[in-house]
Parts: structure tokens; C-alpha cells; sequence
């Protein structure tokens, strides 16, 4: 509890980020990677092991930026530093453990920011949870050379629906969030690395259930590589139930991005994109 206490307390966060629970949950997988490090390193590795392919391919003119920096756990931080021209890391939430590891990297920047444009929205509106959905996230579209969204796919809908979504109108919105994050990643000139959870399986005694947890087909075409996530091993969860997350990568060069680019712009002119 102390290591969540101290999160919950010191991380810094854009506006709505608390209100919606974000600190919290950030606090939260900072407990629970302190009780489970050994079953979740697989999944770390793996995660940095992909990025850092990426890195090595990325034209050193220009910057990778980072969706989804959380507690830090899963970057290659050194790697990111390496490269000539640094990374900028995005988040709604910097929590003090990622701070104190940053100081250690002059070249890898962070900026503070609500990859959905919708969170300022929902602080206002919080008890009615009536927001207006937007056709594209907010994000850069050029001046990078590799943009990678690191396991937060599955997660960005969690401030405006529940976990698993109940009923049609929060499946409707986890739905239509995930997409204006994909659009806007298939938007961007240069090459995209997607991370994601797409199913959860939850074990207990004899029976299994599976959970989407990126609403499909998101992203063309089947993963480069995919793994379990362990994140919830045995003797973790009150209840007996064990989870594993099935995580998959996605790429598109920046040649397809850009075909999808030009395309995305000629539909946008007569359609929405949600």
C-alpha cells in the first residue's frame, strides 16, 4: 500500500487525470508490479526487445515519440536516449517513479498530454459521463521519424466505460475511442509500432472466460510477434483467478502510413471517421 500511497500522491497529471481515476490506476499497477516482477518480466522484456528493433530502424533525423510512457517499465530507456535525436514520451500521468528515472536521460523528453482530448471534457461533465466523442485523438502527425502506442490501447477507454464495458453505449464508446487512436496513428507519415492487449483470459478453478479488449479489426492484418502477459499470476487475485493478456505488435512502415495518410484526409473531407 505504501508504494501506491506514494504514487497516488506525487504524480503529476492533466486535467480531469485524477477525477477519472488514472492516477489511481497508475498507482495501482504500481503496487501490483512490486508483488509480481517475476511474472510480469517476460512481458517487459518482450515489450522492450520490440521497441528497441524499431529504434534501430528509425532515421536518426528525427525524433520517436512514445504513447503511453506510464511508470517506465516497459521502454528501453537507454535506447531512447541513444538515439540522435532523443524521444518525447506522452502521458496524462507522470508518475514520480518515471521522473526520477528520466533525470538520468537529458535526451528523452516528457510532455504531459491526453492522447484522447476527451478527459478536460469529462471532468466537467464527470456525473453524467456525456462527452462528444472525437473523429481523430489529438495528436502529432509529422515530425517524427517513429511513433510507437505502448500498451495503453486496451486501456484509454477505462476513464469512460467499465472493465469489461456494460451495455451497448459503453461498448459503442470503448469502441469509437480505440478507433480515433488507430486512425490517428494510420494518419501519421512515418512508421507506427502498435503494443497492445487485445483479449483478456481469466482462469478460476475449471472454467475460463475470455474478454475482448480491443474492439476488432482495429489494426490491418495479423501481429509481427505476440506473447502472454501474466499479469495476474496465482495467489494475486483475492477470488483464485489468474488472468493472462494476450499482447500482439502491430507495424506499418512509413511508406503505408503515408498511402493511409493521404487516404484518411480524402475521407475525412466527406465522412466521420467514427
Amino acid at each position: 500500500m505504501i508504494i501506491e500511497a506514494f504514487t497516488w500522491a506525487f504524480s503529476r497529471a492533466v486535467k480531469g487525470a485524477r477525477q477519472a481515476g488514472l492516477v489511481q490506476e497508475v498507482a495501482a499497477i504500481a503496487g501490483k508490479y512490486q508483488r509480481n516482477k517475476k511474472a510480469w518480466q517476460p512481458h517487459l522484456e518482450q515489450t522492450r526487445a520490440a521497441i528497441n528493433d524499431a529504434i534501430k530502424e528509425a532515421d536518426p533525423a528525427e525524433p520517436i515519440l512514445i504513447l503511453g510512457s506510464g511508470l517506465g517499465l516497459d521502454l528501453p530507456l537507454q535506447a531512447l536516449n541513444d538515439h540522435p535525436t532523443g524521444a518525447l514520451l506522452f502521458d496524462a500521468v507522470k508518475p514520480p517513479q518515471l521522473a526520477a528515472k528520466l533525470k538520468q536521460y537529458p535526451n528523452i523528453k516528457f510532455e504531459l498530454r491526453d492522447v484522447t482530448g476527451l478527459l478536460e471534457e469529462l471532468c466537467s461533465n464527470f456525473s453524467s459521463k456525456k462527452i462528444s466523442l472525437p473523429s481523430s485523438a489529438p495528436l502529432p502527425l509529422k515530425g517524427f521519424s517513429l511513433a510507437i502506442s505502448v500498451n495503453m490501447l486496451s486501456q484509454i477507454p477505462l476513464s469512460f466505460s467499465n472493465s469489461p464495458p456494460e451495455g451497448d453505449a459503453e461498448i459503442r464508446m470503448m469502441t469509437a475511442i480505440q478507433k480515433a487512436h488507430i486512425m490517428t496513428l494510420k494518419a501519421m507519415g512515418f512508421t507506427i509500432l502498435l503494443i497492445s492487449d487485445y483479449e483478456r483470459h481469466e482462469y478460476k478453478d475449471d472454467d475460463i472466460e475470455v474478454i475482448t479488449t480491443v474492439a476488432p479489426p482495429l489494426w490491418p492484418g495479423k501481429p509481427v510477434n505476440e506473447w502472454d502477459w501474466h499479469i495476474t499470476p496465482s495467489g494475486e487475485s483475492r477470488n483464485g483467478q489468474t488472468t493472462i493478456l494476450k499482447v500482439g505488435v502491430w507495424k506499418i512502415p512509413a511508406e503505408l502510413a503515408m498511402a493511409l495518410n493521404e487516404s484518411t484526409t480524402q475521407g475525412s473531407q466527406s465522412s466521420s471517421i467514427i
